[in-house]
């Protein structure tokens, strides 16, 4: 019996879990620039995807309390032994399609390269729903490009990651095993143009920030208001 979509993310992502962590990737280059979005007064924050806790820990240290859920139990098993120094972070394994989102709860929901695996138009009603009015969406995702000048961008983001990999991680190259892992976890990867990720989340969310960045990303900032 082959696996589904959602089992095959599970089990990519165990799998992914027992590699040696990087102390710099595509994804945390941008934690500042995300921590940033944040409102001035926080108490609690829904962090959708969140891994091994990483991003969860700099959220923590900003506010009340941080809900963290994630498909993968190898992630959370991580994420809760690496993260015993923080009371205030309830990590979950969940699945947030069928998760039950509360109403007007966070001041904050933010998702780190995860919203590709998901229907997005069947999840911002609900993120609508869960955040508190004057609350903030925060997105960071791949991206796919579409034009010369998305081309043009990615060439220029080829050496800057490998000076920001030798610095920071003083290696070019993952491990083998690291390359085999998501090597077939991107197999059945699909992300959106830019075009597309504007269409959806202007449909959804009036006044939304969407904007790309180096590295293959783009960001998502809205702020609910009445």
């Amino acid at each position: 019996m082959s696996e589904t979509p959602t089992q095959k993310i599970q089990n990519d992502f165990d799998r992914i879990a027992l590699l040696e962590p990087a102390q710099w990737d595509h994804n945390s280059h941008y934690h500042s620039f995300l921590l940033q979005q944040l409102p001035s007064n926080c108490e609690s924050i829904l962090e959708i995807g969140c891994g091994t806790g990483v991003f969860s820990r700099l959220l923590a240290e900003l506010c009340d309390r941080v809900v963290a859920i994630d498909l993968s139990p190898k992630m959370i098993e991580v994420a809760q032994r690496q993260s015993g120094g923080y009371a205030n972070i309830k990590f979950q394994v969940a699945d947030i399609l069928k998760w039950e989102f509360p109403v007007e709860q966070f001041d904050v929901i933010a998702s780190i390269a995860t919203i590709h695996h998901l229907p997005v138009e069947n999840l911002l009603p609900n993120l609508q729903v869960a955040l508190k009015l004057g609350g903030k969406l925060v997105i960071l995702d791949l991206l796919k490009s579409e034009s010369i000048q998305d081309t043009l961008s990615d060439l220029m983001a080829v050496p800057l990651n490998l000076i920001f990999k030798i610095l920071k991680n003083r290696r070019i190259n993952p491990t083998r095993e690291a390359i085999e892992a998501w090597r077939e976890h991107g197999r059945t990867d699909n992300y959106l143009t830019l075009s597309q990720a504007k269409q959806i989340y202007t449909h959804f969310l009036p006044g939304v920030n969407v904007r790309k960045h180096l590295f293959w990303r783009y960001s998502v900032v809205w702020e609910k208001s009445l």
